[in-house]
């Protein structure tokens, strides 16, 4: 067994949603529509994308994930694409696209808007801390329910989405790391 493998099967086991976060799972799904095919992206803007990121000192523009969007969704004959992101800006770049239809956590992003990162916000309880977790842990499992993901490998939370869906797919869904 390789580490990606060893890797996914442990957060595969950790993270399987059970009583009531399964039926807010099953909720979402249903609140935004969510039918296969259907491509996964995560679009991580906010502290993320601060100056002060030395891993990463500036973040893809969305074109370059729109683009990619595109390629996959051409490729497989999808039309359908669910957005994990920090970003109200992404999420209104995405709905441009007329040809795709774009489905997302319906969520008010601005407790994201910060030049603090958001652990350090919840810590200080500047955000509401069980929102914050509840919220990405849902985006989290969303995306790795997705057909095919688009994220960054760079980010622990796009990783951890794609070995989730790895993990319950039974093996490497296609990709693309932006």
């Amino acid at each position: 067994m390789g580490l990606f493998q060893w890797s996914s099967s442990l957060l595969g086991l950790v993270a399987r949603p059970r009583g009531a976060l399964q039926a807010k799972l099953q909720r979402l799904k249903s609140i935004v529509g969510f039918q296969h095919p259907i491509i996964g992206l995560h679009v991580r803007y906010g502290d993320g994308c601060l100056p002060n990121q030395m891993h990463r000192p500036s973040c893809e523009p969305i074109e370059s994930y729109i683009t990619e969007v595109r390629r996959m969704a051409n490729i497989y004959n999808v039309s359908s694409v669910y957005v994990a992101s920090d970003s109200s800006d992404v999420i209104d770049k995405l709905h441009e696209m007329s040809d795709m239809q774009v489905l997302h956590m319906p969520l008010d992003r601005t407790i994201f808007d910060s030049q603090w990162w958001i652990d350090h916000r919840a810590a200080y309880g500047l955000v509401d801390r069980k929102q914050v977790a509840e919220s990405a842990l849902l985006d989290m499992l969303m995306l790795a329910d997705c057909d095919y993901f688009i994220g960054t490998f760079s980010s622990h939370f796009s990783m951890s989405a794609f070995e989730l869906s790895a993990y319950a797919k039974g093996h490497v869904p296609p990709y693309v790391s932006v």
